[in-house]
């Protein structure tokens, strides 16, 4: 079974600026200069088994400089999966990832990589500072206030703003309605649910900051619905599971999560006034 090592250093680092060779990552962040960055799975003893990501930097005339491994446990990558399956530290199969499998999918599915991406970034500026201090200008500049339409914040706290908390379902419903249309086998639910929060000023009209609240509630919509706290561990493990079946149970999920708080929406619009009830009429007084 292959890692589908392209998909995971292009589409879950988000790893652009070189390219995939094999199982490998290549990158030369500075031009001109005789240093490249290698990122590859990290193997355990076990044929076919991975525990993490190793980087290294090599010099085309001297060899490899220096070498980090960065292991899944310890950044969380599979986490979601080894709760939902209720593995731990010591068990068979926690935190790694396997290559010997028959399902037709990626072996990392589900992984949480954004752990991993800092501590590939903060490595990478030990070795190539500069290109560093580009990437944090161009961060900078993207998320700068002038660059971006600002939205309106709550009148107080959110929760007692009754136009803020309809703002915040409808992006609730914007995030189900872009998540029912992108799915597909190499870009899959929790893949596709990542990231939507920050889009929350472009894209679900709320500020940044509510994001990840909109992210949290369509979660909870998608596997189940009728749920108390969006943030229930139950429902991070649900999530876990369904993002391991075929894409098209995935793909009614969200729709069925869409139509029912569709129809939430429209039970909950405001009608108007119903017109008083007449009075009865005087019945006076009679001698």
């Amino acid at each position: 079974m292959p890692l589908y090592a392209k998909q995971f250093f292009t589409e879950q680092l988000r790893l652009t600026d070189g390219t995939v060779i094999g199982d490998s990552y290549y990158s030369a962040p500075t031009p001109g200069s005789p240093l490249r960055l290698r990122i590859d799975f990290a193997r355990t003893i076990r044929v076919g088994e991975y525990d993490g990501l190793r980087l290294q930097i090599l010099h085309t005339e001297q060899g490899v400089l220096d070498s980090l491994i960065l292991t899944f446990a310890a950044h969380g990558t599979l986490r979601s999966r080894d709760d939902a399956l209720d593995r731990h530290p010591g068990d068979d199969g926690y935190a790694v990832i396997r290559d010997w499998s028959e399902r037709d999918e990626p072996p990392w599915q589900g992984a949480a990589t954004t752990k991993l991406r800092q501590a590939i970034e903060q490595y990478t500026a030990l070795w190539f500072p500069q290109t560093a201090k580009q990437q944090l200008k161009q961060s900078h500049d993207a998320l700068s206030p002038a660059r971006r339409p600002a939205t309106e914040a709550p009148n107080g706290l959110w929760l007692t703003d009754p136009d803020f908390r309809t703002r915040l379902h409808g992006a609730t419903v914007r995030v189900l309605d872009v998540l029912a249309d992108c799915l597909d086998d190499d870009f899959r639910l929790i893949q596709a649910l990542d990231g939507a929060r920050h889009q929350a000023d472009e894209l679900l009209g709320v500020p940044q900051a509510f994001g990840a609240l909109a992210e949290a509630q369509a979660a909870a919509q998608i596997v189940g619905g009728d749920i108390g706290s969006p943030f229930d561990p139950a429902i991070a493990r649900a999530l876990v599971l369904l993002d391991q079946r075929p894409v098209e149970e995935q793909e009614q999920a969200v729709r069925t999560a869409l139509r029912r708080l569709t129809l939430t929406t429209r039970s909950h619009a405001p009608t108007a006034p119903r017109p008083p009830a007449p009075l009865p009429p005087s019945t006076g007084r009679t001698r």
